[in-house]
């Protein structure tokens, strides 16, 4: 089974990756979809394809036309914490607030990126302050698991990891966090289940391939 640091080496892989999460609940959409001329439904079609770079580049077209677009701030911030770009995120994110003070995701965007400077107090207030906001916000709830993960947690981390598949059950990375939890405290048959559902929801996502040898050994 995995050693004590494998939740906390994956939550930090996965730190930005509560952006896509709210795309999964989209649908999965090819790579050989045809993209739309909006600039900003480009851009969530490519951050949903994990193409960060050209995402980013969409939603910098969109904000373009449209400055004042806090979720395109939003979701240029989640490819700009994707291409280890933290200030610029944080920027991002900081700059939907002020369009709109009460955005939730705004803060949750900020706590991904103290979580990823290990700013763990921080990264909570900020977060906790999204769920007084929103406090069904998927992502918040996730993020907040992610928090938890980081500190090794565990217990606390699948409690809000389970609290965001309530509110969003195709959260794909919700799924995910709760199979590697699951791995590590020893219980292979949940694993299984949520890794299953995670390469259902996102079979084209990088850690797929991890997932699927990973099932192969559970199931041996």
């Amino acid at each position: 089974m995995a050693d004590k640091s494998s939740l906390k080496y994956i939550c930090e892989g996965l730190c930005g990756f509560t952006t896509m999460l709210l795309l999964i609940t989209l649908g999965m959409i090819s790579a050989q979809t045809e993209l739309p001329q909006d600039p900003y439904q480009r851009g969530l079609i490519l951050l949903n394809q994990f193409r960060y770079a050209e995402a980013k580049a969409s939603f910098d077209q969109a904000l373009t036309k449209y400055p004042n677009h806090k979720h395109a701030f939003y979701y240029r911030g989640k490819c700009l914490v994707e291409l280890n770009q933290q200030e610029a995120a944080m920027n991002d994110f900081n700059r939907s607030l002020n369009i709109d003070s009460n955005f939730a995701l705004g803060y949750v965007g900020l706590a991904e990126v103290y979580t990823k400077n290990k700013d763990y107090s921080r990264a909570m207030e900020l977060v906790d302050k999204a769920l007084v906001l929103d406090p069904k916000n998927a992502e918040a709830l996730y993020q907040k698991g992610v928090i938890y993960g980081y500190q090794n947690k565990v217990s606390e981390a699948i409690t809000y990891f389970n609290s965001c598949l309530e509110v969003k059950p195709t959260h794909a990375y919700a799924h995910y966090q709760l199979g590697l939890a699951h791995y590590q405290r020893q219980r292979p048959d949940l694993a299984i289940v949520h890794f299953e559902k995670f390469l259902q929801l996102a079979p084209d996502a990088p850690e797929a391939p991890q997932v699927r040898n990973l099932l192969n050994f559970l199931r041996r």
